[in-house]
This record gives C-alpha cells, sequence and structure tokens, in this order.
C-alpha cells in the first residue's frame, strides 16, 4: 500500500512537520511550515493563477536557498509530486516524507515532509519551458 492513514504526525527532533493538502478545486493548504501563507489558492495567487488547477511551492532552508521543489495537481483529487529544489542537483534533501491519503480531506493526498526548523514555503513560477 503506498498511502497510510495515521492520527498523530509528530517531527523529529530539529525538524518541523510541514504538512500539505488541497481544499476544494483551488486551495492548497499547509501547516507547520513558515512562509507567505498557509492557503495557496491556485485561481488568485499572482504566481499561480495562470496555471490551471496546479501549483508549484518551494520549500527553501533556513539559509534561503533552495531545497525542494512541491508541486500539486488537482484533477478531481489532489496530488503531489516533489523534485529538487533546484537545476544545480539531482538529489532530494535527506527529509522524512510521509504520503496518506484522505487523512485531512477524503478527496486529496495529504504530504507531510519533515524539514529543519527554519526553512519557510512559497510559490515559485512553474518552468514554461527550455527551447
Amino acid at each position: 500500500m503506498f498511502f497510510k492513514k495515521s492520527k498523530n504526525v509528530e517531527p523529529l527532533d530539529g525538524t518541523a512537520a510541514a504538512v500539505f493538502w488541497g481544499a476544494s478545486d483551488r486551495m492548497i493548504c499547509c501547516t507547520g511550515i513558515g512562509g507567505e501563507t498557509v492557503e495557496f489558492n491556485t485561481s488568485s495567487h499572482p504566481k499561480l493563477a495562470q496555471q490551471g488547477y496546479v501549483a508549484t511551492l518551494e520549500i527553501q532552508n533556513s539559509q534561503g536557498e533552495p531545497a525542494l521543489l512541491l508541486h500539486a495537481f488537482y484533477s478531481g483529487h489532489w496530488s503531489f509530486a516533489v523534485s529538487p529544489g533546484s537545476e544545480d542537483t539531482d538529489e532530494l534533501p535527506n527529509w522524512k516524507m510521509t504520503r496518506e491519503w484522505g487523512s485531512v480531506n477524503q478527496h486529496s493526498e495529504t504530504l507531510t515532509i519533515f524539514c529543519p526548523n527554519g526553512c519557510k514555503v512559497s510559490a515559485v513560477d512553474r518552468i514554461a519551458d527550455h527551447y
């Protein structure tokens, strides 16, 4: 089974449990991490409004450097993918991540990323193309 359900998500020492899930067909919500907002609206956020029901969020480390990209997709349900935060690396940070289905919203994956304290999340422009 790829998804588990758990009632308690406790951060590990020196980490924050950043929890992400989708709400309705336009909102990506997060708790446990600082940043520009706790709700990213894909229809009104300046960096997300022209992209449809998708979003790219960036988690920066405490030094303000990109550490991880979080890609959110809505197709009747919300799901997430992660990738390295920079084109200069092919490695994900060594952070524990858990994936659950329906633990916060029955129509959404819940992604928990145990990132070091001091990390922040923000919306970023998607890369249109490289041609």
